[in-house]
């Protein structure tokens, strides 16, 4: 047998966590040996797969929740250049079952089970200590603190230099060991120990690890480079591990997935090991890219004019490995090579120097912002790491001829007390006017909180139809159980089409408004879909992974193929959309500033009712134009969407946009 075998040095310095001298920042995420085929067995070229994703994504350690790894995973890490946090087989939730009071440390402080400990303690170091890629250890997951990790902790360190990190002891006397660990901690509160004022004081004398953070259910994770601009302002946060990088659900051979609940067991957890960046398959859901994005090597930012800021996220690798390319969407390119150091930030001129013909588009689908998109390119491989946009001017309202009134709505054009309708084209949906959203995961609280439902079941009373020459408004009130609003549509007969505006106005109530937007039907053979807008799946706290840009496609690609159906695929910064059947057009065109776009094969209330794949049948086109959609956090096991991703209810919202056809 034959081991391969490699020197390198990680130590804590301080408030700084140092490897071979230098601080790094851990881009992680939490990996489980799993196959949607073979339960924890995986397969050596399973295994490459893993550890090749995390490559292509920008993630540079794996955290192995909740036990030592199959060891090819460590070979791998060590020839592919990937940290390992290596953690003890070591949980005590079963300890729970049955126990009141419940405590998580009950065998973690029973003097009776220290040898089961040391013995897993002994088994992680001992197999696992000559692997370069192991920087530190783990003591195990969620078992509480206590004297038989004191035990463990004491063990490991008379055997080895790498530091310790264990989670649990944050819910002890101990509170940390060589680093402090906390899991799905608030940016407040990373932030706070960032700047050392924590209320944990052992959290303010040592390097900070999240653990666990960004839970990756569903939709989501929202709100992660909320914490990176954290890290990176901090030189005692070292970064996190996402949870997680796959989904658990079981293939089978029909195609279908299946979940707790679905194979007759008595107590489960239904989806919620349904939770990872990755599908069981491996492929990408938005979650990945998200993390991807964030977790980029080169961050550019506009500092106005033609002056940009290069960060460099990197711990070892200079700037000069990469190559930059901008892109203006007016045509304008230019290539920079930057000689940042890693873990600094430097400016840089940067101004077109060549120019490609665009095609800008004209009348109502004219690009009406500036904006400036730079690919991040490796020099020796030319592999893309990462593509970033950033806006440059605030989209042009729509105005002119266009908007100039006319006598008399186009012919086929009606407006009801539920909306406007075009005649062999378009209807208002069954719920025209939609204030919530078919809750994701992250809108299920770990608590057993569910927001959204209370917006779920709406009386909506017909108040007024004022009609006049080429104009009507619609007055209606939107009753829910907490909550009344009032909404004012006012249609009006312009030279392009007709001009929507409506106005939300809160009678009672308070709290949070998922959404405002309006929701028209079309038959399904219209499926052809092209709007201006995020290039992918895109919520307030979750969009910088995707760019504006014209995009082609059918009704399925708007939507994500999550095992669990649930709200899914809204675009931001649309300036219009155009739907088709191959023979006629609709579009839907921004006013004043940019819309939120959905477009679905169900409605929302068929979406509600769905448990997997399989349940999502079509039943139509429904295009949804929206003022806002709030954002995703991860309350199904961290935070909730954070306040500036969310919108008062009790403010007044206006939506505007110009419905034409041809």
């Amino acid at each position: 047998m034959r081991e391969r075998v490699g020197f390198r040095e990680a130590r804590v310095d301080g408030r700084r966590f140092l490897v071979n001298g230098r601080p790094v920042k851990l881009h992680g995420v939490n990996h489980h040996d799993t196959s949607p085929t073979a339960g924890y067995a995986m397969t050596p070229a399973e295994i490459e797969r893993d550890v090749l994703l995390c490559k292509s994504h920008n993630i540079d350690t794996i955290r192995t929740s909740h036990y030592p790894p199959d060891p090819y995973l460590l070979e791998l890490c060590d020839e592919l250049g990937v940290y390992v946090i290596d953690e003890a087989d070591l949980e005590t939730h079963g300890a729970l079952v049955g126990k009141f009071p419940a405590r998580q440390n009950r065998l973690t402080n029973d003097a009776r089970w220290e040898g089961r400990y040391l013995d897993r303690a002994e088994r992680l170091v001992e197999r696992d200590k000559l692997r370069t890629c192991v920087i530190m250890w783990s003591l195990g997951n969620e078992a509480g603190g206590g004297r038989n990790a004191d035990a463990m902790y004491e063990l490991i360190r008379s055997r080895s230099s790498l530091p310790v990190h264990y989670e649990g002891a944050i819910h002890s006397l101990r509170r940390a060991y060589d680093v402090g660990s906390e899991m799905y901690s608030t940016v407040e509160r990373v932030r706070s120990v960032g700047e050392g004022r924590s209320t944990t004081r052992r959290l303010n004398d040592r390097p900070y690890l999240l653990c666990e953070y960004a839970h990756a259910m569903g939709v989501g994770p929202g709100g992660i480079e909320d914490y990176w601009r954290q890290i990176y302002a901090f030189d005692s946060l070292m970064g996190g591990c996402v949870w997680e990088m796959a989904d658990h659900a079981v293939l089978h051979p029909d195609g279908r997935y299946t979940y707790g609940g679905d194979h007759g067991e008595w107590e489960h957890d239904g989806n919620f090991c349904v939770d990872g960046i990755f599908y069981p398959d491996r492929m990408p859901s938005t979650g990945a890219r998200v993390v991807r994005h964030c977790y980029r090597t080169l961050r550019v930012r506009h500092l106005g004019g033609d002056f940009f800021m290069v960060h460099n996220a990197t711990s070892f690798t200079p700037g000069e490995a990469f190559s930059l390319r901008f892109e203006w969407n007016d045509g304008g390119m230019a290539e920079l090579s930057c000689d940042v150091a890693p873990l600094r930030q430097q400016s840089y001129l940067v101004r077109p120097t060549s120019f490609a013909a665009r095609e800008l588009g004209e009348g109502l689908r004219r690009d009406r912002s500036r904006r400036v998109t730079v690919a991040v390119r490796r020099r020796d491989t030319g592999e893309e790491v990462s593509r970033e946009q950033t806006r440059l001017s605030e989209m042009a309202p729509l105005e002119g001829v266009l908007l100039a009134r006319v006598a008399a709505f186009p012919e086929g054009c009606e407006v009801t007390g539920s909306g406007l309708t075009v005649a062999g084209v378009m209807a208002p949906a069954a719920t025209p006017v939609l204030l919530c959203r078919a809750e994701t995961d992250n809108d299920r609280y770990l608590s057993g909180g569910r927001p959204m439902e209370r917006f779920y079941d709406c009386r909506r009373e017909v108040l007024s139809v004022v009609e006049g020459e080429g104009a009507a408004v619609v007055t209606s009130r939107l009753v829910f159980l907490h909550h009344r609003f009032v909404c004012e549509d006012t249609y009006e007969a312009v030279a392009a089409g007709v001009l929507v505006t409506s106005r939300l106005r809160c009678e009672r109530g308070r709290g949070d408004l998922p959404r405002f937007g309006v929701c028209y039907r079309l038959d399904a053979s219209w499926d052809e879909v092209e709007y201006l807008g995020r290039n992918g799946e895109s919520y307030q706290d979750m969009c910088e992974q995707a760019q504006v840009e014209r995009v082609s496609c059918r009704v399925a690609d708007m939507t994500e193929p999550n095992i669990r159906p649930q709200e899914s695929g809204n675009r931001m910064d649309c300036q219009y959309v155009i739907i088709s059947n191959g023979e006629k057009n609709v579009q839907l065109t921004a006013v004043d500033r940019p819309f939120e776009l959905a477009v679905k094969p169900y409605s929302d209330e068929e979406l509600r009712g769905m448990r997997h794949r399989e349940d999502e049948v079509r039943s139509g086109t429904y295009v949804t134009v929206q003022a806002f959609q709030m954002g995703i956090g991860s309350g199904s096991c961290g935070p909730a969407t954070r306040p500036e991703y969310r919108f008062d209810c009790r403010r007044d919202c206006e939506l505007r946009y110009l419905v034409s056809w041809e």
